[in-house]
């Protein structure tokens, strides 16, 4: 065979080689269920004001339940599965109550923060119909219209994109029934840690995943209840405190350090508006996003941000992604002299701009 047909040879394989995806940003969605207190929505407004005040940095999604929006005095204007006025949870308090936390909900979406549905009563939905669940969202809607007149600036949603159910517990008529009300994605199921999102009958798939106590071999979803029924048996227990706040931290270290190292499958990070442990859960996230929200490529966002960066990735891109088919950041060593009394090592986390391995 001629050099020349060889070299045209190679041309040709060259040709159809196919091109590594480029690197995506390592996504971090940091998510709030139920959403009641009103000092927690201050301190959380707080807390992302103090975030972004350098830059565009971190971005909340809450699952609101409309009991929220729902004065006690009113609570019979909720037509619940069960009749009216019936809910698992607490409804809204005074009309104050309502007024204040409407505000707090538009101001954090004025600010580029997600407000979404945890539907209303917060029942558990996995035995029901299709209808039931429409009947439940029809209800939500009735409540969303009605916090939207409390709020002069209209910065409320007319109508959520996202949706997580109460308990994590769903039924087959769910997605069929999210569709028909214009939901983009579901947040109700779970999954491996570096598994990318997939499109499943028109609806994003953004699962919780099932993360490793920092250095156990015991595991649970990413979530601060289940973290609190793992390590104590949901039993609060001052004496130990800052060893829960320690574990967690270092599990979303752990789990930020395998991704974004790794095939930079999206982070998924669940908790509620309630101090299980002391606030031991709360603190080590307030922690975990103050170290890693900022850092080369990173991006704390709303779940719907993350749908719209999803919607314009080919299935190929996609494919590469989980496949980690593209140039990596390679992972500092671990320096044993540098970690600090607590144990953590701060230079296995990223620098600004971290070398490249493929």
């Amino acid at each position: 065979m001629s050099k020349r047909i060889v070299a045209f040879a190679c041309l040709l394989l060259a040709s159809f080689e196919v091109r590594a995806a480029e690197r995506p940003p390592q996504f971090v969605a940091i998510a709030f269920d139920n959403c009641t207190e009103l000092e927690r929505w201050k301190e959380l407004s707080d807390f992302a004001a103090e975030m972004n005040k350098a830059g565009d940095k971190l971005h909340f999604t809450f699952f609101v339940s409309g009991t929220n929006f729902i004065a006690d005095v009113d609570r019979n204007s909720y037509l619940s599965p069960l009749g009216r006025g019936i809910s698992r949870i607490n409804f809204g308090g005074s009309a104050q109550d309502v007024q204040r936390r409407v505000e707090f909900a538009a101001a954090l979406a004025r600010q580029g923060h997600e407000i979404a549905s945890h539907a209303v009563g917060h029942f558990d939905g996995k035995g029901w119909p299709a209808e039931t669940w429409r009947q439940e969202f029809r209800s939500f809607a009735d409540v969303l219209r009605d916090a939207r007149k409390l709020d002069p600036t209209d910065s409320l949603p007319t109508r959520p994109v996202g949706f997580r159910a109460p308990y994590l517990a769903y039924s087959p008529g769910l997605y069929a029934t999210l569709r028909e009300f214009g939901f983009r994605y579901d947040t109700s199921g779970t999954g491996e840690p570096d598994t990318w999102p997939k499109k499943i009958d028109g609806l994003w798939r953004f699962n919780l995943a099932r993360l490793k106590l920092h250095r156990s071999t015991r595991a649970t979803l990413s979530m601060d209840y289940n973290f609190f029924v793992l390590q104590s048996r949901a039993i609060n227990d001052p004496r130990r405190y800052e060893f829960f706040r320690e574990q967690i931290l270092q599990t979303y270290l752990d789990y930020f350090r395998a991704n974004y190292y790794g095939n930079r499958a999206p982070l998924h990070i669940g908790h509620h508006f309630f101090d299980y442990q002391g606030g031991a859960y709360k603190e080590a996230l307030k922690s975990f996003a103050r170290e890693v929200c900022g850092l080369a490529e990173v991006r704390c966002v709303t779940y719907s941000a993350l749908a719209e960066f999803m919607d314009r990735q080919s299935a190929e891109a996609i494919a590469s992604y989980q496949k980690g088919e593209f140039p990596r950041y390679e992972e500092p060593k671990s320096d044993v002299a540098s970690a600090d009394a607590s144990g953590r090592n701060a230079a296995r986390l990223p620098a600004e701009n971290g070398a490249l391995a493929r």
